[in-house]
């Protein structure tokens, strides 16, 4: 019994009633993960699978570090300013949420293999190196409100469709949002439940979500011959995430108090909050050869995140009205329903090639596929078998494999860097096109033992929501837009 939002046409999901509880929608949330970075690659659109040699190598290929040839140390917060745009029943909204945050931080000490004088120093063993990272790797966060006038549908249509699943009023389930519908006098019932709602009502709803997920990297690459780098990671992660919606609806009610129908303004406001925590770990085995010294071919494959994660959701709904009621409504207590899961997301496959330029700059591509369909919910602690089964049909019926593309480019003038990149995302949804598009661009600047760089990331996305219960009612378009902006100062010693 849970009210779920999944950013797609088909997507906004509830639970309540008899209905089953929908957590497929966070499980593909939390499967949407991206390789962490430095403000570096940060510019070239996370673009580093095939290049190596930089402490974004700790959160995406492990073989990457495998090409240091000093210790290095850096440091990269970020700032995301989430931006909507909505259109829903001819009227426009927006709505933003900024955050700063802490996006990657790392070391990596560089240990070469000391040979006997006259030896050759470019084959064999060369070096190996150890590595420690945070990185971020997914913003959860956004901030959505749309508004509008109705004029052929209320919430309270939804409420008696989900009524209407019960015979009569005693058998509405206690606490249900069906049972509250009715207790607020919002449903009538004669051998079957009626919204009492007028048309031309004034709808809104506010969705404001916060949280992210990130690892803890432990990194060993090793480098053999300048040719062949070799490296694997354990990463441990966690996620945080919360989101507050709230729907409120405003228009006329005919209620009906001893055999008589009189009209009444109503205020309805219906919140749902949801708080989900989970910690897991899962690996990165990676590899990149040289075959020519301006040449560097990467691949690397992430293994399934195993996640233990416990989620709390509650839902409430209550109604106002004026002139008040002959018997007025007691008002409603939340409805709390907590579930413990284990939650396996997809592994990743990932290959890239890189072309240099010399010492003055390289242009990069990388490739991911990404099975949706290899979500998988298990039970924790004997949970519900219903829901577990019914979730994984979910992910079965509902999802699908995706391909992401990456395009980076770096030239160096002097001592300065100039970055540019593009990526796509691909649709994880077998019948929405759901690609999510962004554009980078950034500066560099290397002094003799340090470095800073400056990154400036667009991710722009289109989602349809629906914002009653059951998925009816109109549709709300909304433009999706983040901006980051990453700043990484890093010193080698």
């Amino acid at each position: 019994m849970k009210f779920k939002i999944l950013l797609s046409i088909a997507a906004i999901v509830a639970a309540t009633g008899n209905l089953h509880a929908q957590y497929a929608a966070d499980a593909l949330r939390f499967s949407q993960t991206t390789y962490g970075s430095t403000a570096r690659f940060k510019a070239l659109s996370g673009t580093q699978i095939g290049v190596g040699g930089d402490l974004s190598s700790l959160g995406g290929n492990p073989a990457g570090i495998g090409l240091f040839t000093r210790s290095e140390l850096s440091i990269t917060p970020g700032f995301n300013s989430f931006n909507t745009n909505s259109v829903y029943l001819n009227g426009t909204n927006t709505s933003s949420k900024d955050n700063l945050n802490l996006a990657h931080a790392g070391v990596v000490w560089h240990r070469p293999t000391y040979k006997k004088a006259g030896s050759d120093l470019n084959s064999g063993f060369i070096s190996s190196n150890f590595g420690i990272g945070y990185n971020r790797t997914n913003d959860l966060g956004n901030s959505i409100l749309f508004s509008g006038i109705n004029p052929a549908s209320s919430i309270g249509d939804s409420f008696a469709g989900l009524a209407n699943d019960f015979t009569n009023p005693t058998n509405l389930p206690d606490g249900s949002l069906e049972s509250m519908a009715y207790e607020d006098y919002l449903l009538d019932y004669d051998k079957k439940f009626i919204p009492v709602t007028r048309f031309n009502n004034n709808q809104s709803r506010s969705d404001i979500r916060t949280g992210s997920q990130s690892e803890l990297n432990f990194v060993f690459g090793i480098n053999q011959s300048n040719k062949f780098y070799i490296g694997a990671s354990i990463n441990l992660t966690s996620l945080n995430y919360m989101s507050g919606v709230e729907y409120k609806e405003l228009g006329i009610a005919d209620i009906k108090f001893n055999n008589t129908f009189k009209a009444y303004n109503y205020d309805l406001a219906y919140r749902q909050d949801q708080t989900t925590k989970g910690s897991g770990f899962n690996g990165k085995l990676g590899m990149i050869f040289r075959p020519v010294e301006m040449v560097r071919i990467g691949v690397t494959f992430e293994t399934p995140t195993y996640y233990s994660i416990e989620d709390s959701y509650s839902e409430v709904l209550n109604t106002k009205y004026s002139p008040n009621l002959p018997t007025p409504p007691l008002g409603n207590s939340p409805s709390v329903y907590d579930f413990n899961y284990q939650l396996r997301t997809p592994s990743k496959l990932s290959g890239g090639a890189s072309y240099f330029f010399g010492n003055q700059g390289f242009i990069s591509a990388d490739i991911d596929y990404v099975d949706y369909t290899k979500i998988n919910f298990s039970s924790s602690d004997n949970g519900d078998a219903t829901t577990i089964s019914s979730n994984n049909r979910e992910v079965f019926n509902n999802y699908k494999s995706a391909i992401n593309y990456r395009l980076g480019a770096e030239y160096k003038i002097d001592r300065v860097m100039l970055r540019a990149g593009y990526a796509i995302q691909g649709s994880p949804y077998q019948d929405v096109n759901y690609d999510l598009s962004t554009y980078s661009g950034g500066l560099g600047y290397r002094f003799d033992r340090m470095y800073v760089d400056l990154s400036y990331q667009n991710v722009s996305y289109n989602t349809n929501m629906r914002p009653y219960p059951d998925n009816t009612g109109p549709t709300a378009m909304v433009d999706n837009s983040r901006s980051n902006v990453f700043f990484t100062i890093g010193t080698r010693f």
